[in-house]
């Protein structure tokens, strides 16, 4: 069955499409053939999808996800769904950081994404409107650049670094750039990786019981 699902993964930016083992991004819904699964985090963008794919199953009304934290988005837990202990690191829009201990889900926090630090300081002064650049945190800032990079790189890497010594796993558009800094491994597909999980273990055998 693996080989004829697409998976859908519909954030607050972007439709994030799983197809024949390739990842497309787009700012638009698709209409989409196959057997088509879907996550989402935003019921507007959820709305447009539907209505060109009507027959795609929310896989939210299935999953199974040990965790005490209230409110967990089905985007964090498909991110952790397939990672036994370790800390994952979803970095997109906002940036999510959850610690798994043997499949339990401990907590985690939310933080703003690397372009949303970059715009609030675009807010507070046109002076501060700059793209970040690469630096090294174990030096002092010597240039504004530097200064507002480190304030915000490091702010999250400093978070990362501070909840547990378990093996890191970061997904999402700035994953692979925050991987310079906290090491790690980069997995692209992790959110679908426990979209597929949850198809095989929840979803299909919730139909095999009846």
């Amino acid at each position: 069955m693996e080989n004829f699902l697409v998976l859908v993964d519909i954030g607050n930016s972007r439709f994030h499409i799983f197809k024949n083992g390739e990842i497309i991004h787009s700012l638009k819904p698709l209409k989409l053939d196959g057997d088509v699964f879907y996550i989402s985090v935003n019921e507007k963008r959820e709305k447009e999808f539907l209505a060109l794919n009507p027959k795609a199953i929310n896989l939210a009304k299935f999953v199974k996800f040990d965790t005490s934290y209230k409110g967990l988005g089905i985007d964090r837990i498909m991110a952790c769904k397939s990672v036994e202990s370790g800390v994952v690191v979803d970095a997109g829009s906002a940036i999510t950081i959850d610690v798994m201990d043997n499949f339990r889900h401990l907590g985690g926090i939310i933080m703003p994404g690397l372009r949303a630090f970059r715009e609030a300081f675009a807010k507070i002064s046109p002076k501060l409107d700059m793209e970040f650049t690469k630096i090294d945190l174990l030096t002092l800032p010597t240039s504004t650049k530097e200064a507002i990079s480190y304030g915000s790189i490091g702010a999250v890497v400093r978070v990362i670094e501070s909840l547990d010594d378990k093996k890191i796993y970061l997904t999402g558009g700035d994953g692979k750039f925050l991987q310079e800094y906290v090491g790690g491994e980069f997995i692209e597909d992790l959110v679908f990786r426990g979209m597929i999980k949850t198809i095989k273990e929840e979803y299909e055998n919730s139909f095999a019981k009846r």
